[in-house]
């Protein structure tokens, strides 16, 4: 048998104050520490021995990998920086308080943006957040996304996932440290979850999901 393995980052600064983040930098708090060393612990406690890491381009993931991977007895030797596994970009409503827009948009309003499929409100292609983005991602040039629905996610996770249940396929265990919508999109696209169904997939900090190969489904197009 090998194994998927996805994990959502630890707990950040801006996710316990309620702060929409996205492709913002953030890292761990002291409590997203202990959410990688659980979800570390996890990984060590299903036996297996991993193979390859893949991690986003933030900083959170990042640094959940490094917490959780030394829980391991045997560290993974491949090690691979994938954007494509990167938050969703939540577009102009970077650095917001959720608080702050449901007062002015309203509580539903506000849950579509973070857990539905609705896109947010785009950012601007010159807006200092943006251009911070794009100096960070030069491979992607004026591609970079200005805002992503979950639908949006999903079609960026389809290829990464493809690859991922191909090493799979060749008996490799692979791990991946994702974010709260790309968790959410794998999630969906492995277990044929339409976007629209997907609204109840709240993950916490540090959650696990663990898919076993050959019993492994296969994402559709």
């Amino acid at each position: 048998m090998t194994y998927l393995a996805i994990v959502r980052h630890g707990q950040t600064e801006w996710n316990r104050t309620g702060v929409f983040t996205g492709w913002a930098d953030e890292g761990l708090t002291e409590e997203g520490r202990l959410d990688g060393q659980a979800a570390g612990m996890a990984l060590a406690k299903a036996g297996v021995q991993w193979d390859t890491v893949y991690v986003s381009t933030l900083r959170r993931s990042v640094e959940t990998a490094t917490v959780a991977l030394a829980e391991l007895s045997h560290r993974p030797t491949t090690h691979i920086v994938d954007w494509r596994i990167n938050e969703r970009h939540v577009g102009d409503l970077e650095g917001a308080l959720r608080a702050d827009l449901a007062a002015t948009h309203g509580v539903d309003r506000v849950d579509q943006w973070r857990w539905g499929d609705e896109r947010p409100p785009l950012i601007d292609v010159d807006d200092p957040r943006q251009a911070v983005h794009r100096s960070r991602h030069p491979e992607l040039g004026m591609s970079i996304p200005r805002g992503e629905s979950l639908s949006d996610v999903m079609a960026r996770v389809r290829p990464w996932l493809t690859e991922a249940q191909e090493a799979v396929a060749a008996s490799v265990n692979v791990v991946a440290f994702t974010h709260g919508t790309t968790f959410r999109a794998i999630r969906a696209l492995v277990e044929r979850v339409a976007p629209e169904d997907a609204h109840q997939m709240r993950p916490a900090n540090g959650s696990l999901v663990l898919y076993r190969f050959p019993s492994l489904p296969v994402a559709q197009g």
